[in-house]
């Protein structure tokens, strides 16, 4: 009987998995919610399972130490323990945390199949821990579910077999398509208290990435952009370790200088989608990953704190736009963006995220793939290991036909400029494509 295992660690892991979890409910498939309790704060993680109508976790894991490799070996060890206890058919993360790299080892490590949420998705930016984690994820990953066509194209250069990689949406989509209808009805305290005292135009901000909070001079260029910015009040929403190294600095004063700008709290996820619906709200200022998809999906503007990022289509659709860290940079940027008309460009935008039903088409996969998870032993190949080559069309071929004629797998393609393509069922003249010989 096929159960599953949710292990999540942070704010963000508990909305992107809540969509998931309810539709297990809804189909009565056994499963366990497992915390790592690496983001366990009341207002981080304990209120975000109310806000969004989840039970609480069946296994807290209390990992309290924030020293990275400590923090990743203890995490290893006490899922597998829990793995080796509770027996899942398939564990499920999302993401690119600590908790879920220590996910998919521990999966690895005990022998269970494991499936990454939000597979895919790449900055190409090495220094950052999350690109790590999400590369080292995705290929000890029995199943991977791609929130874009773009993150199916990232892994299929990768050499991920192509039977392992499913292309089904991002379930953050699916949990603005769930929770959107509701803030009337739910508890929206947080962004009611925020709207009663901000009732003017704003513009939402969140800075938590460790590149920016834990770099002095990266913090400090924040901060004054966000002093110096008074053409409209700026509602910072403020993570506890931006605090933390805003007090350690000695930035605090200066942000008293701005009486336009209003700390808060994080809010609980109806209260977030509130004020990102607001009329009031002009424009998102953010480091994160996942509000560059709320923004666009809810038509917000949305600057990008980053010198890059892992959801380019959003940038390529210029509704979400990079900005270098500097405090000239990004008040020049914010300028820009509230002079123009976003009108025409989100009607035309189509969010490459699915359309918020990526959960369902998630669990119908592990439904009738699950016996198939686990990896199995490669095939022999005649050269001693893999081998890879590449065709260039010169003629139009269908896929399967290759795969008989050169009894091979077809691993990615390029247009003839070179540019990654997806690996479309028809393959055109000019095409190049990676084959590996079986």
């Amino acid at each position: 009987m096929l159960s599953i295992a949710f292990v999540l660690g942070t704010r963000p892991e508990i909305i992107k998995l809540a969509p998931i979890i309810f539709e297990v409910e809804k189909r009565e498939i056994i499963h366990t919610i497992i915390h790592t309790g690496q983001h366990y704060d009341e207002n981080l993680s304990s209120e975000i399972f109310k806000s969004v109508g989840l039970r609480s976790p069946d296994y807290n894991l209390e990992v309290k130490t924030k020293i990275p490799h400590k923090q990743l070996s203890e995490m290893i060890e006490k899922l597998g323990e829990v793995y080796l206890e509770v027996k899942p058919s398939v564990v499920l993360s999302v993401g690119d945390t600590t908790s879920v790299l220590a996910s998919s080892l521990a999966c690895i490590q005990t022998g269970i199949p494991y499936g990454h949420v939000e597979a895919g998705l790449r900055s190409f930016d090495l220094t950052m821990p999350e690109e790590r984690n999400r590369r080292l994820v995705d290929h000890m990953s029995s199943i991977l579910f791609a929130p874009s066509e773009r993150a199916v194209i990232n892994l299929n250069n990768e050499g991920i077999e192509a039977k392992r990689i499913h292309q089904t949406g991002n379930t953050t989509i699916d949990s603005i398509r769930i929770f959107k209808t509701l803030i009337h009805k739910k508890d929206t305290k947080s962004a009611d208290i925020i709207l009663e005292q901000v009732n003017d135009f704003f513009v939402l901000a969140t800075i938590h990435r460790v590149s920016n909070v834990e770099n002095k001079e990266n913090l400090e260029e924040i901060v004054k952009a966000l002093v110096e910015f008074k053409d409209h009040s700026i509602v910072l929403l403020i993570h506890p370790r931006t605090m933390k190294k805003i007090e350690e600095y000695d930035l605090h004063k200066t942000m008293k200088q701005n009486k336009k700008l209003y700390l808060f709290s994080p809010v609980d996820y109806p209260s977030l989608l509130k004020l990102l619906k607001h009329k009031n709200c002009l424009l998102v200022l953010t480091d994160s990953g996942g509000l560059q998809e709320e923004a666009a999906y809810l038509q917000k503007p949305c600057l990008t704190v980053r010198p890059n990022t892992e959801r380019p289509e959003t940038v390529e659709h210029e509704i979400n736009f990079l900005v270098e860290i500097k405090a000239s940079k990004i008040l020049q940027k914010i300028s820009l963006i509230l002079s123009e008309d976003f009108e025409y460009r989100f009607s035309t935008f189509k969010t490459p995220y699915g359309e918020g039903y990526a959960s369902q088409e998630i669990l119908n996969l592990i439904e009738s793939n699950f016996k198939l998870l686990s990896f199995k032993s490669p095939s022999n190949y005649r050269s001693g290991s893999k081998s890879y080559n590449l065709l260039e069309m010169g003629v139009s071929m269908d896929k399967e036909l290759i795969k008989d004629q050169f009894n091979c797998q077809l691993v990615s393609s390029f247009d003839e400029n070179g540019y990654p393509k997806k690996l479309e069922d028809k393959l055109k003249k000019g095409d190049r494509v990676r084959i590996l010989k079986d």
